[in-house]
């Protein structure tokens, strides 16, 4: 578990199996996943079966937030594309709306990001958000990401391309 000031972070058990597919069933979502079709109680319900919640061993790892207040499900975190041999991980984040604008996010996110800095001995973090969205842009340049390079209508969402921007985080504490 990682602990911050507002949020912790657990792997998902079989308890969490019905708020992650009620976020993964959402087709308001599906853009931000590259979703096309929904997934069964049973899908989820094996994943976090199968899943040795070992970013070396999986390339990915999936964490629920937890808001500490309340110690309520606020959200998921998620780690992908695990490149071990460049030292480098995408990071993508959810909050349900219930939780928003309370904080929970860079919470989650800084103390990921120490875990992945600090321990893993990580190079770079990147993530992917859309241009016009506002309060994820916000959040990865409030936490010292850089915008490196927008890919040009990129993501089909809306009845529209929409572009997208590349965000890197460099771990400027690493020996070499």
């Amino acid at each position: 578990m990682l602990n911050g000031s507002k949020t912790f972070l657990r792997i998902p058990d079989l308890s969490d199996v019905s708020f992650m597919l009620a976020i993964e069933n959402d087709e308001r979502y599906w853009h931000l996943s590259g979703n096309t079709s929904p997934y069964s109680n049973e899908d989820l319900a094996r994943f976090v079966l199968e899943s040795s919640f070992n970013l070396e061993a999986d390339h990915q790892l999936r964490l629920v937030i937890i808001e500490i207040e309340s110690k309520k499900r606020a959200g998921l975190i998620d780690l992908f594309e695990f490149d071990s041999i460049n030292k480098r991980v995408g990071i993508g984040i959810f909050i349900h709306e219930d939780f928003r604008r309370k904080g929970l996010a860079t919470d989650a996110m800084l103390v990921l990001i120490q875990y992945l800095f600090e321990i893993l001995q990580l190079h770079q973090i990147w993530g992917n958000v859309l241009t016009n969205n506002v309060a994820s842009t916000k959040l990865f340049t409030d936490i010292g990401f850089e915008k490196t390079c927008i890919k040009k209508e990129w993501i089909f969402f809306d009845e529209q391309y929409c572009d997208e921007a590349l965000f890197q985080l460099f771990n400027n504490t690493q020996k070499t």
